[in-house]
């Protein structure tokens, strides 16, 4: 009776485990509280964020940390003004919808209360197990990792009495592995006529004739195929309704070997207009383990029902 009860549970570990990385909510989330995120003006690298709350899994609470020794990682944020926070009336509900709370939260890239002296924010984020449901980053490199977001902002240039030039490639994430490559890229291109979204389609960093809108938050979704180093991209356009098709079954810009960091950069300094960096809010995540790797979990699945105890004579 013990042996069965051990060898169902197991079973049910499996199953579980399968059923997790194929339906995972990035506790990155929202950047609300019970993310483990602090409103305006907690700067991210800073605290311990998105390493409490109920959503991420780790418990216990807030507190201040040496900055840029836990998940998020300033290269230039906080020169000249710039930061990185959890900011109210920035959440994407709220902006697009007007459901929820204006305490709600986005999290918000300020690029400069010191106007354009101020320096692009250029941040990192690690990513851990609990931001792809519980599956390791190190051990995506025979995966394929769903990642979608909503993002927000524009690039102040000359159409707007800004600095920014023409052709200026702002508001950018980068997906990168632990070695430091690049496998995707995304942005925005800075154009009089409009803002212009920009990505990696698989031969160059393509501008293509989707406005961004500034206002409103709009939604990518990218599928990294870790197995074959392929990229797929779907565009969400909220002002449309529409999901636009950017790119299926491309090369990565850069072979990678696992998906474990973001990369995020913005512009330079904007006199702390919000509306000229970046947001983002509602990130999602899945992983899709390769074919082989599903079937050797239900060999062993498989094996360990086909056990039976030794009898003793």
């Amino acid at each position: 009776m013990n042996r069965r009860i051990s060898t169902l549970g197991t079973l049910g570990f499996v199953a579980g485990t399968l059923a997790l990385a194929n339906n995972a909510h990035a506790y990155l989330g929202g950047f609300e509280g019970t993310d483990g995120y602090q409103p305006f003006h907690n700067r991210v690298q800073e605290y311990n964020s998105g390493h409490y709350g109920p959503n991420s899994g780790y418990g216990g609470a807030y507190s201040l940390i040496t900055p840029n020794t836990d998940f998020w990682k300033a290269v230039t944020e906080g020169v000249g003004g710039s930061y990185t926070t959890g900011h109210q009336n920035f959440d994407r509900q709220w902006v697009n919808s007007g459901i929820g709370s204006p305490n709600n939260l986005g999290l918000q890239f300020t690029t400069g209360a010191s106007g354009f002296n101020a320096s692009p924010v250029r941040i990192t984020y690690d990513l851990d197990a609990p931001d792809l449901g519980g599956f390791a980053p190190s051990a995506t490199g025979n995966t394929t990792v769903n990642f979608s977001f909503w993002w927000r902002g524009q690039l102040n240039g000359t159409d707007s009495l800004g600095l920014i030039p023409d052709g200026y490639l702002g508001n950018a994430v980068q997906f990168k592995d632990s070695s430091g490559n690049v496998g995707f890229e995304l942005g925005m291109t800075q154009r009089v006529a409009g803002d212009k979204v920009t990505y990696w389609n698989g031969a160059t960093m393509f501008e293509s004739s989707i406005l961004a809108s500034g206002h409103f938050f709009d939604r990518w979704d990218v599928k990294l195929d870790l197995v074959n180093d392929k990229i797929s991209v779907d565009f969400f356009d909220f002002s449309t309704s529409t999901l636009i098709p950017l790119a299926v079954n491309q090369p990565m810009m850069n072979p990678m070997n696992d998906f474990t960091r973001l990369d995020f950069r913005t512009s330079p300094g904007t006199f702390n207009d919000k509306f000229n960096g970046m947001v983002i809010d509602d990130l999602n995540a899945s992983v899709v383990p390769e074919p082989t790797t599903i079937g050797a979990l239900g060999l062993v699945a498989a094996a360990l029902v086909m056990r039976r105890p030794r009898r003793k004579n």
